[in-house]
Order: C-alpha cells, then structure tokens, then sequence
C-alpha cells in the first residue's frame, strides 16, 4: 500500500484549502502582532512593555521560521538534482542486482530505516575530508555528496554520529539485498566485533524494503530501473564466478573492497603475486609474495601474518570452506588484476 501522506516536492503541489488556511494564519500573526504593537492596552492586567515584547516575540518567531524552514524549502526547490540523486517514488520497486530474485520497495526502506533509528548510527552523507579519515570506504572524490544528491528525499535525515559506517554508497559497493538481509538479521555473521543490533524482529517486507533502500544508495536511479548495476559480469571460469558468489555470502565484502579503495582489510585488487609487508606474531615486519599458498593461509589463519597498516581483526576461515571452494575464493582474488 502506498504512503498517503507525503510532503509536496513543491509549493504548486499544494491544494487549495492549504493555500485558504496559509493566508488566514497568516492575516490572524498579522493582525495581533499590530494589536500587540499599537492596540489599545490595558494596564491593570498587562504593561505596555509586556505586549510589545510579546509582539515582537512573534515577529521574531515568524522571521526565524522563514528564515530556517519556508525560504530553504523554496529555494532547494531550485536546486538541480544529480544524476545519481536519490529518487524513488511509493510503490515502485526494484528487483535484487545480485540476483537473488528478491524484490522490495526502496521508499518504504527508507521509512523503515528512519523508523528504527539507524540515523542514529549510520550517516548518509560524505564530506571531503572523509576521504583522508577512513569513514569513506571505497568512495571517490568524485563522490562527495552534493546538495543536489538530496533535493528528492521527502524528508532528509542525514544523521551526525558514526558508530557505524557512512551509507551514501553502500548500494554501490555492495549491490545485493540477500547480503544486506542477512547483515540486518545477524551482524556478527559478518563482522564478529560489530556493536550493530539484529533486526531479526523486522517483517520479512520491512528487510526486503530496508534493504532495497540500501541497494538504492550510492546507485543512479534510472541505471538500477533499467537493471544497470555495478556488478562485474560473470566470469568464464565457474570458480572464480562461485568465489564472486562466497566474496559476498561469506562476507569478505565487508572489509575487503575489490576496486583498490580502502577498507578496514586491505583490497584485494592487484594482491596476487605481488609482494606484501607484512608483520609476524613475534612482531618482525617482513616482506612475502602474494602467492597460492599466502591466500591460502591468510584465509584459514589470517593472525600469522598481519599486512602492514591494518589491525588484527579478522576472525579465521578455517574449515568454513570447503577445499573447493577455498580454491574458488583464491581464483577469484587471482583475476582481481
């Protein structure tokens, strides 16, 4: 069922009636703040000074409301959107580009993100210097956020603190709602230190809209209708198209980007058979080829060699994977050049 009750995209949206009861509120300031101003007083009850401060009081209330929300409103209005401006509509829908077959309503995601506080947690802007710090894994400078990037949302919430990542382009670095699902369901599946909830409670529409809220991030609109995605097209080799596949239901994509951006683990773009620095339990820093047998290991006992720069947070692999798919994971990395 669609929202009823959305917020106008623009001041001719509005009906009449709206209009009939703007200028009678408005008449009705109008003419106590001249009574306040230059009506006649009543002395007993209030001072002269009373009703002119509480005439300006009003005045002042009015211009602040003008200057904070009506003139803004108008003139974002004017803004010109980005192409890859946020722009979904009640009841449309999008289909899983990881191809799950999933479907879900990105709108009515975001009505469920906003009503179960991820704002709190999660911001869903980037700004220059996020670049430099880290809270922008994986985006380009070209991906800073714009004012246009937002003029279509109905009602921004961009969030101030970051216990969690920044979302503006998860949809882009993760274009999948089955992960997504399963990352609201049970954070710790892909991240064991992670201090995120479970939404194990949500319908299972609310994950399906939530996460197609998700995938819609970061994603030009028009490209996701038509069913353009960031996803690398399948390989020729079957391996390497099934390590693709446990790259993400594993959830390798949550620290290991595959485009050479930063993340909380290094990328996996141009790893093999490139030389790495590494360093050792016993805290001797050494250099090492990225060959099989170092994928191999870092996968099953990723604490014996630590790549320089990053922490000891990732948890072992060990007998999750089976040799074939071990070996298909390690193809993978393998054609990541």
């Amino acid at each position: 069922m669609q929202h009823q009750h959305q917020p106008w995209q623009a001041p001719s949206e509005a009906s009449g009636v709206y209009w009939v009861l703007v200028v009678l509120v408005g008449a009705g300031l109008l003419a106590f703040m001249l009574w306040a101003l230059y009506g006649k007083m009543r002395p007993r009850r209030w001072t002269t000074a009373g009703y002119h401060a509480l005439g300006a009081l009003v005045i002042i209330m009015t211009l602040f409301t003008l200057v904070l929300y009506i003139i803004p409103a108008n003139q974002a209005q004017q803004i010109p959107p980005t192409a890859r401006a946020w722009d979904w509509k009640p009841g449309e829908t999008i289909k899983d580009p990881g191809g799950s077959g999933l479907e879900g309503e990105p709108y009515r995601g975001y009505l469920v993100y906003l009503a179960n506080g991820c704002t709190y947690c999660h911001t869903l802007y980037l700004r220059p210097e996020d670049l430099k710090t880290g809270w922008a894994e994986g985006a380009k400078p070209d991906e800073v956020s714009q004012m246009g990037d937002f003029v279509h949302f109905p009602f921004t919430m961009l969030g101030t603190q970051r216990d969690g990542p920044d979302l503006s382009i998860i949809g882009r670095k993760i274009p999948d709602m089955k992960y997504h699902i399963d990352h609201l369901v049970d954070p710790r599946k892909f991240k064991p230190k992670s201090v995120m909830p479970t939404y194990r409670y949500l319908s299972e529409r609310d994950l399906r809209d939530l996460a197609a809220f998700l995938v819609s991030l970061g994603n030009e609109p028009q490209k996701l209708r038509a069913g353009v995605t960031p996803t690398p097209p399948p390989a020729e080799d079957p391996r390497i198209a099934k390590g693709r596949e446990l790259y993400r239901s594993a959830g390798c994509v949550a620290c290991h980007s595959v485009d050479g951006s930063p993340n909380v683990g290094p990328t996996w773009k141009g790893l093999f058979e490139h030389e790495v620095e590494v360093v050792l339990p016993d805290g001797t820093e050494t250099k090492v080829l990225a060959d099989e047998a170092y994928l191999r290991e870092s996968i099953e006992q990723p604490a014996a060699k630590i790549v320089k720069g990053f922490q000891n947070v990732m948890p072992s692999y060990a007998g999750r994977f089976t040799d074939e798919e071990l070996q298909a994971l390690i193809e993978y990395i393998k054609s990541l050049r």
